[in-house]
């Protein structure tokens, strides 16, 4: 074969080839980085913290609901259809602030509609440090510079998920928004199950001082409360959700019971004192979080549960203000202490 013709079939090959991947996206855009997803459209969610930079940017929306897994089994559409405001829900699996920061920020940028957000705050997430996050957000789906997107179109990663989508689809193992990254289906909700999943330790000797976490729940609010203060006209609804009896069974016995009430504490009093933000707080429900048949871990609840929280946070509901929430979380306080926790351990 000519020099000649070898290189121009060479070209022609990779011509040929870079058709096809332009064609696969076109068919098949896994990170939607080129368009978001039509209601009666499916997709394969498997990746949340790449796919969800295009669903903020391009999917309709003036409100957002966010969190880690546990906020993972709610669906957009409850409070799209109890609210009347298109809802977007957006979560991280074992999420950090500093991440829900980075998601929020180009929600506003892309939305300025964008006028109620939904926040899970959970304990877990409330009294740890940045510094030691271990996962890390594409900057360039998020940014701001539009050049740097073409590491989506240079990514094998890119073209792979696409064909995954692909092959997925044709055996409709694809499902719509509304179902993205919802897991409780596939877990058992049940006191068996909670149990056994649950690693109880040895009683700690030295509990932690009551400030203890006092520093990082300082750092983790100046992010929120800075969403507070840079939107007064944008409401917030944020809530601590019901962790399980056997959560408080492990903050005792690791001595950060004491530690982590008053972090809550203060994160509810220093959200309170905004206007534009309402604290709810289901910590101290105890009609559910001591009945471990609506569990399948020590914080991970059914879909009954995260059900009743919705409806409850559109209406208002179990909400602090500054005249309760002192008294409930006292409340919770002495419950967790005189709990009989070895009676769910002796049958």
């Amino acid at each position: 074969m000519k020099a000649k013709t070898f290189v121009l079939a060479v070209l022609a090959g990779a011509a040929l080839c870079l058709g096809g991947c332009v064609l696969l996206l076109s068919m098949e855009d896994p990170f939607f980085v080129m368009g978001g997803i039509g209601e009666e459209e499916t997709s394969l969610f498997d990746n949340q913290r790449y796919q969800m930079a295009g669903l903020i940017r391009h999917q309709d929306y003036s409100a957002v609901v966010m969190g880690t897994s546990l906020a993972a089994n709610y669906r957009a559409s409850w409070f799209t259809e109890g609210t009347g405001k298109k809802t977007l829900k957006i979560t991280f699996p074992d999420g950090w602030i500093s991440e829900f920061d980075t998601a929020l920020k180009l929600a506003f940028r892309t939305h300025p509609q964008l006028d109620r957000v939904y926040f899970c705050l959970d304990p877990n997430i409330l009294i740890r440090s940045d510094s030691q996050r271990t996962v890390e957000l594409p900057d360039y789906l998020y940014n701001q510079n539009p050049f740097d997107d073409v590491e989506y179109l240079l990514n094998a990663d890119t073209y792979e998920t696409a064909l995954r989508n692909w092959l997925h689809r044709q055996y409709a193992k694809t499902v719509p928004l509304d179902e993205a990254y919802v897991w409780d289906e596939g877990f058992q909700f049940d006191r068996a199950t909670a149990l056994k999943s649950y690693p109880r330790p040895e009683e700690c000797r030295d509990p932690l001082p009551r400030d203890a976490f006092l520093r990082e729940a300082e750092e983790n609010l100046d992010v929120v409360c800075a969403w507070a203060q840079a939107h007064p006209d944008v409401e917030f609804v944020v809530w601590f959700p019901p962790y399980s009896i056997l959560y408080w069974d492990m903050m005792l016995r690791d001595g950060k019971a004491d530690a982590i009430l008053d972090a809550v504490e203060y994160a509810a009093r220093r959200l309170m004192g905004y206007d534009n933000v309402a604290v709810h707080c289901f910590l101290h429900a105890t009609a559910y979080i001591s009945n471990l048949n609506y569990y399948t871990d020590h914080v991970h609840c059914s879909s009954a549960v995260t059900v009743w929280e919705a409806e409850n946070l559109m209406a208002g509901r179990w909400r602090f203000n500054e005249e309760n929430y002192l008294l409930r979380l006292e409340e919770l306080r002495e419950y967790v202490k005189n709990y009989d926790y070895e009676s769910l351990f002796s049958s």
